[in-house]
């Protein structure tokens, strides 16, 4: 149950469809990126249903997130993408979680503690420079020690930058250096892989056997393969008053109407990621549009109406009319910012098969 007239609902069937088609498509495992509470979708929910649709691997982006999902009960592999401290290494090894080796340095500071059996996938930088290894020598001696202390090098990566640049100029010069390195090792890995979702679906390779898939199994990418959005973002009309000409609307007084019109708040605000720059754009009630007005608040919004609609009307945030790809290029953004910034303020209902099948709000817990 929830008490706030703002909810989102997940469509868990969408998200099979999506693995199974991105997994079709590129003919190589899927491994399923989970960071940021699965990019505003909710990790728990999300992790089971991506690896009950073949998903191999589970990626988060930090040690955190990685025991959110060992506490619900999560039992899949999963790989931690980024940094953790070397003293967590003890919290890997307990809860059978797989690290990213970021750096030389890094792992000699993990070897001061016991790492046998620890299992570890090697991040080799060929032009992100965010994490990872630049030079193949330190590869080679990151291998020599991981063999030394016991710890099993299960896979090898790098990350590309432009993915979703159809030219690939820059994603072929990260890839033939990625390339060169493993033609320099005297190596097998159980698993290789470079492209995220936008490479998968564009960028042909042939070196690895496994894609790390994000924003695409949400239903999104530059390339359209016919992949279907997962969430859905509704609130209803909580009030409604005319607004004469020359009133305002909000904070700031940045919107007033030249006539008379109808004004209705829903609630929803910055505070539930829903940004301050989505003023001026859309949401919808039904087919109609109404424009968000005035500045967002930390907890309301104001739309505009084109015509009366009484409290308690569902107006779509995020769906079928309301696209995010649109709405991220009205707020000079990105597909991703929009969906990781829902918050937990914001419940969360989860279908599959048609049927309600669970429901999370964290600030009920």
């Amino acid at each position: 149950m929830f008490y706030r007239e703002t909810w989102a609902e997940i469509d868990l069937d969408a998200l099979q469809k999506n693995i199974r088609l991105c997994e079709a498509w590129t003919k190589k495992a899927v491994f399923a990126v989970i960071k940021a509470n699965g990019y505003g979708h909710g990790d728990e929910f999300i992790a089971r249903k991506a690896l009950s649709s073949g998903a191999k691997m589970l990626m988060v982006s930090s040690m955190d997130e990685a025991l959110s999902l060992r506490n619900k009960k999560i039992n899949g592999d999963i790989l931690i993408l980024g940094y953790i401290h070397p003293k967590d290494v003890r919290l890997a090894l307990k809860h059978g979680i797989r690290l990213t080796v970021t750096s030389l340095e890094w792992l000699k500071e993990i070897v001061k503690h016991p790492v046998d059996g620890l299992i570890v996938h090697v991040k080799y930088d060929t032009g992100m420079n965010r994490l990872g290894v630049k030079l193949q020598d330190e590869v080679r001696e990151i291998l020599t020690i991981c063999d030394r202390h016991g710890i099993q090098t299960e896979g090898i990566f790098t990350h590309f930058a432009s993915s979703d640049e159809e030219d690939n100029v820059l994603t072929s010069k990260q890839y033939e250096k990625f390339n060169e390195l493993l033609d320099s090792l005297d190596r097998e890995f159980k698993w290789i892989h470079c492209a995220n979702s936008d490479a998968a679906l564009h960028f042909q390779e042939n070196r690895c056997n496994s894609t790390r898939l994000g924003l695409a199994i949400y239903g999104y990418s530059t390339f359209n393969i016919g992949l279907k959005p997962v969430m859905r973002l509704y609130s209803k009309i909580v009030h409604v008053k005319q607004v004469e000409a020359g009133e305002t609307v909000s904070y700031g007084a940045t919107y007033s109407p030249l006539k008379t019109e109808w004004i209705a708040t829903i609630p929803i605000g910055y505070a539930d990621g829903w940004s301050r720059r989505h003023q001026g754009d859309v949401a919808y009630i039904g087919d109609e549009a109404c424009e968000y007005v005035g500045r967002v608040c930390m907890d309301q919004t104001m739309i505009r109406l084109q015509t009366y609609h009484p409290v308690d009307t569902i107006v779509e945030l995020l769906g079928d009319h309301a696209d995010v790809v649109k709405m991220a290029k009205h707020m000079e953004t990105i597909p991703y910012e929009i969906l990781t910034q829902v918050s937990d303020r914001i419940p969360k209902v989860y279908y599959e098969n048609g049927k309600k099948i669970g429901e999370v709000h964290s600030r009920m817990k």
